[in-house]
């Protein structure tokens, strides 16, 4: 029964350990921090999706209005979801796109998914832009 017990014991120890922890609001110098180092990979997908749709490749803004991140702690990798509006030009708004990616202890980066969710119409001077 000892054994029964400890076992139990060591087996709700280590489920507790593998919980993910979610960032709090206090934690957003670690957001930024996540959301700087992902910003070239970041990038590279926005430039990925978009280079059969546009001639001109779309950036992001990583600390303004328009990219959301959300960061989930495990013990062994981080998940980071970014959801953002790629722009041209002054800041003319071409979609909305979701990113997922996992950061292992070691620091690679993986893309775990792009979901691109929404078109915005750009205006008839930007037209030119748009491959057909």
């Amino acid at each position: 029964m000892r054994r029964f017990i400890g076992l139990l014991l060591a087996v709700i120890i280590f489920l507790m350990t593998i919980q993910p922890v979610f960032a709090k609001q206090n934690d957003e110098p670690l957001k930024r921090l996540v959301l700087t180092l992902l910003a070239p990979k970041i990038q590279e997908q926005i430039n990925q999706y978009y280079k059969n749709k546009l001639t001109v490749s779309p950036t992001f803004t990583p600390f303004f209005n328009g990219t959301d991140i959300d960061v989930k702690y495990y013990s062994s990798h981080i998940d980071v979801q970014v959801n953002t509006i790629p722009y041209v030009g002054p800041h003319l708004d071409v979609g909305i796109d979701s990113m997922r990616f996992s950061i292992d202890n070691s620091g690679s980066i993986m893309v775990q998914e792009y979901k691109h969710i929404k078109d915005y119409d750009l205006p008839p001077n930007w037209q030119e832009i748009i491959t057909h």
